[in-house]
């Protein structure tokens, strides 16, 4: 009787322990529940736990995974992973909210900051839930600028890779560009990446990495040069002329310019797959002159006096920029100045009705320092130079007078001879 009565005691006793035991697996359900909804309908709340599980320590496969859309498929999470590291920095961590419009009811913004510098922010949105209204996350950016477009330049046919992946033929843009210097190349033009990529292009088996080029923005393969002459003057490279198309800028002023009544053109030329290249330009008079490189290919044509001109004209030149400063001070007359000067000319007509306001007596009169220099071929059978001096005038045993002059001179064949058609005073 006594063991009936204990099975049955065990049994009864099992179940009530079972019974208890789902009342409290219920109540910790019922509390988790609770908690969790009062969690989640407060969007400081969920803030934190998206701060927590994504930035705290950087979370690189979540966040990579929640961006992903946003990227070219060229984008990787190696790639991305260097980025935000380089972006995020060292250092404690935190975010904060942020306002927004008054048309986004419902959307909370956070930044998440290093230090003082922010590098990402996410949102959260208000939706409706089981028991009530939740907040959860919508969305995480850690790239506020994407890498904007950029062109890769390669010979015909080779295969390009974007961070190891290859680029297909989806990614070429317009035809392809025949240069006669370098052969034909493609061009594909690549957008959507977080950070800046790693590019390699492979031309008969052989792979290798290609540099940036800030300044026009691309990746190429060929050997790009640039060539910044005067506007009178032709570009050959490897013995062929440049054409035209090739001039990245044109029209350029500057102090130098100015004062010689030129302008500059720079080129930017694809010059071949091999070797240095063969530089050199041509003055409109046919004569061939070398140009320097300043570095990393960059030629620049130095304003260099033509030594031919120099060597037949110097003299003139200096007889001229004289003639004019004694005209100046009353030492010469009219005649002497039409030696020298073409008359109907502008500059012609404005020296001789100039009034010399600096005019002063004087007893004597020297030139010192003398220089011509910069002889420059133009066009239509002229030339230009540059001539200064040191003009001393003596008014008296006392008083010395200085007038030191620098001017550019512009001469113009006129029958057998040369004469000035045009003048600049530099100083």
């Amino acid at each position: 009787m006594k063991k009936v009565f204990s099975a049955k005691f065990k049994k009864a006793y099992l179940v009530m322990l079972a019974v208890l035991s789902a009342l409290i697996v219920c109540w910790l359900v019922f509390v988790w529940v609770n908690l969790n909804i009062y969690e989640k309908s407060n969007p400081g709340n969920v803030a934190s736990s998206v701060f927590n599980q994504y930035f705290r320590e950087l979370d690189f496969d979540k966040l990579f995974a929640m961006e992903r859309s946003s990227f070219s498929e060229l984008e990787t999470l190696d790639n991305y992973t260097a980025y935000l590291k380089q972006r995020a920095g060292t250092g404690s961590r935190n975010f904060i909210s942020v306002p927004l419009s008054e048309d986004t009811e419902g959307v909370k913004k956070y930044v998440v900051f290093t230090e003082s510098a922010g590098f990402a922010e996410f949102e959260l949105k208000e939706k409706a839930g089981v028991f009530g209204k939740v907040w959860e996350l919508s969305s995480v950016r850690t790239v506020f600028d994407k890498i904007n477009a950029f062109n890769i330049v390669v010979p015909s046919g080779s295969s390009v890779h974007v961070n190891g992946r290859h680029v297909s033929a989806n990614y070429k843009t317009g035809d392809k560009i025949f240069c006669e210097m370098a052969g034909v190349h493609d061009i594909y033009t690549i957008s959507g990446l977080a950070a800046r990529p790693v590019v390699e292009a492979s031309s008969g088996g052989r792979m290798r990495a290609l540099s940036y080029d800030s300044e026009f923005n691309e990746y190429s393969a060929i050997p790009v040069l640039t060539a910044d002459i005067i506007d009178s003057f032709s570009l050959f490279i490897n013995g062929i002329k440049v054409e035209d198309s090739f001039i990245l800028r044109d029209g350029i002023r500057t102090d130098e310019t100015n004062r010689l009544r030129l302008h500059r053109k720079i080129y930017r030329v694809p010059y071949g797959l091999g070797g240095q290249p063969d530089v050199s330009i041509v003055s409109i008079t046919g004569k061939e002159s070398a140009i320097i490189d300043d570095g990393n290919l960059n030629f620049v044509q130095k304003i260099v006096s033509d030594a031919d001109l120099e060597r037949q004209y110097k003299d003139l030149a200096i007889a001229a920029a004289k003639t004019y400063a004694e005209f100046m001070t009353y030492d010469t007359g009219i005649r002497e100045l039409q030696r020298y000067f073409q008359t109907g000319t502008q500059i012609y007509n404005n020296i001789r009705t100039s009034e010399v306001y600096f005019y002063t007596p004087h007893i004597d009169y020297w030139f010192e320092n003398i220089n011509a220099s910069e002889f420059l071929a133009r066009e239509n059978d002229t030339f230009s130079c540059r001539v200064t001096f040191s003009h001393y005038v003596r008014r008296n045993a006392q008083q010395l007078n200085l007038f030191p002059l620098d001017v550019t001179l512009f001469f113009r064949r006129s029958g057998a001879q040369y004469l000035i058609y045009d003048m600049i005073i530099n100083s």
